[in-house]
């Protein structure tokens, strides 16, 4: 059966007619479990009724050695129930809220999350990008290159058209040369 942990130590304080420094001492020795909730100690509600059953019995036993029987009239340690429910309607209700903040506050983490992992892409892009000015520049600069280096194709191919035209007028004066020789030399 899970524990019904509403019960404040005050409440258990005054429920149990102890102090708040006994109950913390339960709570360290085991006596009485609780859960922290946001800053908050809350206790066991079915330990702290069982705690007062004991002390109840225990108030009975010692009374009736010092005074005799006592007449037993409702407890004076008993909580009026309309407040009992109210206070548990108010943790039922606190504790939704709890949840429902918790539950918000992860949404926004996984977001915050993304976000991050966005951030981090678009830090990488950003790197490798270059600014529109420079972009530019680099473009003119690019395109005077190109020009150039057309310019440069052009003259080189004018150059080995001249070469091969010289080459070319070179092996016919040889061969018109070798072709006389070789007539000069057959006639004589």
């Amino acid at each position: 059966m899970a524990k019904n942990y509403s019960v404040t130590r005050e409440s258990a304080a005054k429920v149990l007619w102890i102090s708040t420094r006994t109950v913390d001492r339960y709570v360290k020795s085991g006596k009485l479990s609780y859960k922290k909730v946001a800053n908050k100690v809350l206790l066991s509600k079915e330990e702290i009724i069982e705690l007062q059953k004991d002390f109840g019995a225990l108030r009975q036993e010692t009374s009736s050695e010092i005074v005799g029987p006592v007449s037993t009239t409702k407890s004076v340690t008993t909580v009026n129930p309309s407040i009992e429910q109210a206070i548990d309607a108010k943790i039922e209700k606190f504790f939704l809220i709890f949840n429902e903040k918790d539950k918000i506050l992860e949404e926004k983490n996984k977001v915050i999350f993304m976000l991050q992992q966005r951030i981090g892409e678009l830090e990488t892009k950003i790197k490798t990008m270059v600014a529109l000015p420079d972009y530019t520049r680099e473009k003119q600069e690019a395109i005077i290159e190109k020009q150039k280096l057309e310019e440069r194709i052009v003259v080189l191919r004018n150059k080995v058209r001249s070469e091969k035209t010289k080459n070319l007028v070179f092996i016919w004066a040889s061969l018109i040369l070798i072709i006389i020789a070789i007539f000069f030399f057959m006639q004589n």
